[in-house]
């Protein structure tokens, strides 16, 4: 009888245990109420920055400087400089250097800047146009050890160069669904207040 009720005490202990972790567990949002805020968010930061958005045609070839683009992958672009010659895919090498900052709902989320601040190394990756769950347009190239921002490359750095040239320079709202692998995690846009692009290899 002694054992049947220590064990029975054991049960009801490791169940509390149990059930006091699950109350204190926060609970994880789902990818549409990410996208939700997301979307909440892009909407007050093109008010609050009085952007003028146009649609993206395919096929489209001229941009009107003074307007952010949206694309069918949720980026948005204005472009400062469309750049010379176009990129060779599984070729061409480009180092970009971007400067801006990271938000979502709540607010600003932390700054990135390797285009004037020294000390970094170049961020370099080489063109491809596939497609793999989704269209790539990078491959990673590795830098030195040291200071970069390679972990914040993604698709969206890379789409611009599917449409421009070598010295293009663009501003960018990346949607997390095709940014950085850690703002995908988290839910975070990014804003490239200026992105330069430089062939270091055609």
């Amino acid at each position: 009888m002694k054992r049947v009720y220590s064990a029975l005490m054991v049960l009801l202990v490791g169940l509390l245990t149990l059930g006091g972790t699950s109350c204190d567990t926060k609970e994880l949002k789902s990818l549409t109420e990410m996208l939700k805020e997301e979307e909440t968010a892009i909407a007050n930061f093109i008010t609050q920055e009085h952007i003028t958005v146009k649609d993206y045609a395919p096929g489209q070839t001229t941009f009107d400087p003074e307007v952010y683009y949206k694309f069918s992958n949720g980026l948005y672009m204005q472009v400062l400089d469309r750049g010379g010659e176009l990129p060779i895919a599984d070729k061409t090498r480009v180092n970009v250097r971007f400067k801006g900052r990271l938000f979502n709902h709540e607010g600003d989320k932390g700054s990135f800047d390797n285009l004037s601040t020294p000390g970094y190394q170049d961020t370099e990756f080489i063109y491809i146009d596939k497609y793999s769950r989704g269209a790539l347009h990078f491959i990673l190239v590795k830098s030195a050890p040291g200071y970069s921002l390679n972990a914040l490359m993604c698709e969206g750095l890379a789409f611009p160069m599917s449409l421009l040239g070598n010295g293009a320079k663009v501003r960018l709202i990346i949607p997390f669904s095709i940014g950085a692998e850690a703002n995908y995690r988290t839910g975070h846009t990014m804003f490239c207040e200026e992105v330069h692009y430089e062939f270091t290899r055609q």
